[in-house]
């Protein structure tokens, strides 16, 4: 089969342009505190990209996500002052957290000027305008049996000739029916881990080599594959 959603893939995911996740706790003293902190780290990586110091670049990356970056091209030629200048001096540190308001339910908060805030809609469970709210959906949508949900979130060019009830089949009576949930449920568990992410393209690393993988469509995401 051809269509990532009628399947689950055991590929190794892409290789992806380096993005540092800056996550800050919710409980007191974070904030303004959290940002600072933040950017010394921030500096710190950036000065180690600069020295060419492998071992202290993979210190400073949660490990979930260092099979995924491509340190050797990182530290050589531009690349290598590009990362360094932008690190070293970040234009913002922003602390983020991840929030589950239910089990398998994460919703992204920001902090603010005014403090803590919600930066997504926790009333919109389908929504495809992040990587991961796009991945929640699949996982929510499988679950509900929502298959018009689970369509749209098939990239286009998959699309093509695939009806609801052709998902429908796929995922209760289909061959590979309970590989898909096994699959499923496992991208559920894994849900709060770093997403790494360009204006193009996502990845969820899913252990063992593992990856969901995400595109952009205009101003929403897809799921290649998970």
């Amino acid at each position: 089969m051809s269509m990532p959603l009628l399947r689950c893939t055991r590929r190794a995911g892409v290789v992806l342009s380096l993005t540092v996740v800056l996550v800050a706790c919710l409980g007191a003293g974070c904030g303004h505190k959290e940002a600072r902190r933040l950017t010394k780290a921030s500096r710190a990586l950036g000065n180690a990209i600069g020295k060419g110091d492998t071992q202290q670049v993979r210190a400073a990356i949660v490990p979930g996500v260092a099979p995924s970056i491509n340190l050797d091209a990182m530290l050589l030629g531009t690349a290598k002052k590009t990362w360094s200048r932008a690190l070293t001096k970040p234009v913002q540190a922003s602390p983020e957290a991840i929030v589950f308001v239910e089990p398998g339910r994460p919703v992204l908060a920001v902090f603010t000027d005014e403090g803590w805030r919600f930066a997504e809609d926790p009333t919109d469970v389908y929504a495809q305008d992040t990587p991961r709210r796009a991945l929640l959906a699949l996982v929510r949508a499988s679950r509900q049996q929502r298959w018009d949900v689970l369509l749209r979130l098939a990239p286009r060019r998959y699309r093509t000739g695939l009806s609801v009830k052709d998902l429908a089949v796929a995922w209760t009576e289909g061959e590979h029916a309970a590989a898909l949930t096994e699959a499923r449920d496992h991208l559920a568990d894994r849900m709060a881990g770093p997403i790494i992410a360009d204006a193009h393209e996502a990845a969820l690393e899913l252990g063992d080599g593992r990856f969901a993988r995400l595109e952009r469509e205009g101003d929403r995401w897809v799921v290649v594959d998970f």
